[in-house]
């Protein structure tokens, strides 16, 4: 794969830190939310399969068989992870364009209430 076939809303597999212990961390899903013009980096959020937490900034995948995940999902859209194109381990599919919505307008939110 080439980075120009990069997509927003692609859900790949990325090793990721745990906010809690730094340098510690494990491979997961991830949905890209933000590419750069170059598209050999962006920002992607945390997929979780933990559905029993849901905060104001998490989004619940409905349609997370179609997406290539294996278990009910969330997107964290208020964990956000810069990646480069060589971060990214295996694409597993793509949000459908209801979820994409609803992340896209969670993470207007975020950004708007963080001030970017």
């Amino acid at each position: 794969m080439t980075t120009s076939e990069l997509q927003l809303y692609e859900v790949w597999l990325m090793w990721v830190e745990f906010t809690d212990h730094p340098g510690v961390g494990k491979v997961r899903p991830v949905v890209i939310t933000d590419l750069e013009s170059d598209g050999l980096a962006g920002i992607v959020v945390k997929i979780t399969s933990n559905t029993n937490y849901q905060g104001a900034t998490d989004v619940l995948l409905e349609d997370w068989t179609q997406e290539g995940l294996l278990k009910p999902s969330v997107a964290r859209c208020s964990q956000e992870f810069k990646f480069e194109f060589m971060d990214l381990k295996r694409m597993l599919g793509s949000l459908t364009a209801y979820d994409a919505q609803r992340i896209s307008s969670t993470m207007a939110l975020v950004r708007f209430e963080s001030g970017e």
